[in-house]
């Protein structure tokens, strides 16, 4: 029997991922190819990602690696900006029924986190666990140990969802009922299937 729900954010909560809208977005401030971005962006926020480093030295450590200019004040609004909505995610949140406990397990930056703990429409989340604030990213199996634990809910009755493939693949080998999001119209028939109470 299914008793928690638990989500990404990135991917899942936005449209696209975070990343590759903020790798854009940072491309058009230093007027600079998406290439040369992600280059230095992708293994600088892999370490941004499990707490070794905060936004002010992948400011600084991205101005090195990529010899582009951007300003830490600019570096950060554009960052922080890259957050594009996916509204349905909200919605499908609001009607989960209160008799589940309900989760979320990303793989994010500090700031992000205390944006997304303060997000009202969030608060149906009752246990956050970030990549940042425990050492380990997804899909490294100790990172959905994390989740478990914090929500107090073995596997095999947990139902993730997750936008990546490499993450579902090791929920999946863990036993937990997880749910691809590629596109709203496929997530919502898998949605259905294992959720047949909570209608979207």
């Amino acid at each position: 029997m299914i008793t928690a729900i638990a989500f990404d954010w990135g991917g899942v909560f936005t449209e696209g991922t975070f990343d590759s809208m903020a790798v854009r977005n940072l491309a058009s401030a230093c007027r600079a190819s998406i290439e040369q971005v992600s280059a230095s962006y992708f293994p600088l926020m892999t370490q941004v990602e499990v707490g070794s480093m905060g936004l002010a030295e992948f400011h600084r450590e991205f101005v090195v690696r990529s010899g582009l200019v951007i300003e830490a004040r600019t570096f950060r609004e554009t960052f922080l900006g890259s957050v594009r909505e996916r509204a349905a995610m909200y919605g499908i949140l609001a009607r989960i029924p209160a008799h589940y406990t309900v989760g979320m397990l990303s793989n994010n930056a500090p700031e992000l986190c205390d944006a997304v703990r303060g997000d009202p429409r969030l608060r149906r989340i009752e246990r956050f666990v970030f990549s940042n604030e425990i050492g380990v990213r997804k899909p490294d199996l100790a990172a959905f140990a994390a989740l478990s634990a914090a929500l107090g809910v073995p596997p095999e009755q947990t139902v993730f969802i997750d936008d990546n493939t490499d993450n579902i693949d090791a929920a999946l080998g863990l036993g937990f009922h997880a749910l691809w999001l590629d596109t709203m119209p496929s997530f919502r028939v898998r949605w259905q299937a294992a959720l047949p109470e909570i209608p979207l």
